[in-house]
């Protein structure tokens, strides 16, 4: 296929059977045609709404509405600006300003907290329920409607189709919002042809033989779209092969009820996901084997979470098991992954095809075994950062044969095989004795102990500035959180790392604390008060 255009123009080159169900959310179910019809009809209402091409804010959970709106951002000329709907007011405002939103697609729940000021920064508003598509719902949905002067999606509907325009590949097609390689705030502009090329790599590369993906496939959508991972897998590269099961938000038990119901056979997550999947008593039963892949990424994925939740599929009898990679938001996701059936335990894997992968010192390029910094050149490396020309010429650099390398920031080694082993970001890394420790690397050595549900490994400081670990432990159910656990935990973390890596404190937590896309918040644990 050709990947040098538009994602909706790209996707409609996939979609050969009309009847064909492409999307579901709970009971509704959305064929080929009808996909085509909701994006159509909703690019003609960004038409005829005067956004001239700004870009098109969509503040949504996972539900229809916010698939719709992504194709029609593209079918209409226009760029989709994806926010998380959890985001404070002085953030969502920080973002329409420098973005240039007019049009914003916006959680129903959410107009209250935030109607003045997009009255006041001229923002057009559409507001969308997580009850609409619900028939069960419709009620309620009629109910809990807002009584002002707001348009609502379900009036787009009665617009007729657009005329869909192709696009070029190098026009921007989603901003994704992070804190950068460098940590400071910034808007990832991602081409279309970054996310299409995306699209063939994963493919060719995790279903290299196209007899393995299932024809009547699945993939249950519980990354959010405002998340590289949840854009460029769970939704674009997904909706290219497969139908796409949306799920609003991750809850453990419903995404356990909705693999059996929907007959997934695709997941990708991050491994907080996995670990709370692997302790619902829904999880399991003969509906596992038909798990066909499934991927993990977004954090380090500890060995006891993966070996759990690849034995509840083998217990139902299934082959599939838990594929770690790694990517970013300015790569649109993932860049390398494990190889079903070749897997490296603490892995990420190998580049996905076309992708290439580095280690590096300044300006050498380390041989395999060393760690330095993680260097990328990827088929779907965003086009920069908005606005933004000295963080990007930062971050990118373009070398003697034409070939884009991203610097990433972060730490790791390949092995001979070509397989990368992350470290750790640069910036959280710290050294004690003059040696390199990574806090991952302990958090994944420390995952290992038996008792040990999670471990944070938190930067700390003494009053003589002289750094340090404190291990944070989450202790598995039926564990002792004793002076016998602390002592186990310090042997392994010395014996597999080195000693200058063992923690000085070990506290024990009834509940580890994660940020809202799942990974364990290091940033609140590093913020407590100095041990002395």
């Amino acid at each position: 296929m050709n990947v040098d255009k538009g994602i909706f123009a790209y996707l409609t080159d996939w979609l050969n059977e009309p009847e064909k169900i492409l999307l579901e959310y709970y009971s509704a179910r959305f064929t080929q045609s009808e996909f085509k019809e909701y994006v159509l009809k909703t690019a003609e209402y960004l038409k005829k709404s005067g956004f001239d091409r700004a870009p098109i804010g969509i503040m949504l959970p996972n539900i229809p509405e916010a698939f719709f709106v992504l194709y029609a951002a593209s079918a209409a000329g226009g760029v989709a600006n994806l926010i998380n709907p959890r985001l404070p007011l002085r953030s969502l405002k920080r973002i329409l300003e420098r973005t240039g939103t007019r049009v914003l697609f916006l959680y129903d729940k959410l107009y209250p907290s935030f109607a003045e000021a997009l009255t006041e920064a001229g923002v057009k508003t559409v507001l969308c329920s997580p009850l609409y598509f619900r028939k069960e719902l419709k009620l309620l949905y009629k109910l809990t409607k807002i009584k002002e002067n707001v348009d609502y999606f379900e009036e787009i509907l009665k617009y007729p189709p657009a005329v869909p325009e192709e696009g070029l590949g190098s026009d921007a097609a989603a901003y994704i919002h992070s804190g950068g390689t460098t940590g400071e705030p910034k808007t990832a502009v991602i081409s279309a042809k970054a996310l299409n090329a995306l699209e063939e790599a994963v493919v060719t590369s995790v279903h290299p033989d196209p007899a393995t993906i299932p024809a009547d496939g699945a993939m249950l959508m519980m990354l959010p779209l405002f998340h590289g991972f949840g854009l460029g897998i769970a939704a674009h590269t997904v909706a290219c092969r497969i139908r796409v099961v949306m799920e609003p938000r991750f809850i453990p038990g419903e995404a356990a009820r909705m693999i059996k119901k929907h007959r997934v056979t695709h997941l990708a997550g991050v491994p907080s996901m996995y670990r709370k999947l692997c302790a619902e008593r829904a999880f399991g039963g003969k509906a596992l084997k038909n798990l066909s892949r499934v991927f993990c990424g977004g954090d380090v994925l500890s060995p006891e979470v993966k070996r759990a939740f690849d034995s509840r599929i083998a217990a139902a009898g299934g082959t599939a098991e838990i594929l770690e990679g790694y990517g970013l938001t300015e790569t649109a996701s993932v860049v390398t992954v494990n190889p079903a059936g070749k897997t490296k335990p603490r892995s990420q894997g190998r580049p996905l095809n076309g992708n290439l992968v580095r280690i590096t010192d300044g300006d050498k390029i380390l041989p395999a075994g060393e760690t330095g910094e993680i260097e990328i050149s990827a088929v779907s490396l965003m086009s920069g950062y908005l606005g933004d020309d000295d963080a990007t010429a930062r971050a990118i650099y373009t070398d003697s044969s034409g070939r884009r390398w991203l610097k990433t920031g972060d730490t790791g080694r390949l092995d001979p095989d070509g397989y990368l082993y992350f470290s750790e970001r640069a910036k959280r890394s710290l050294k004690i004795a003059a040696i390199n420790i990574f806090p991952s690397e302990i958090e994944a050595v420390a995952a290992t102990v038996k008792g040990v549900s999670g471990a944070c490994a938190a930067r700390k400081s003494d009053r003589n500035d002289k750094p340090f670990i404190c291990l944070y432990v989450e202790i598995a159910p039926g564990a002792s959180a004793d002076q016998k656990l602390k002592n186990a935990l310090k042997s392994v973390i010395a014996s597999e790392i080195v000693r200058y890596a063992v923690p000085r404190e070990i506290v024990f937590v009834d509940k580890l604390k994660y940020t809202a896309m799942g990974k364990v918040d290091y940033l609140y644990y590093e913020s407590e008060s100095n041990v002395e």
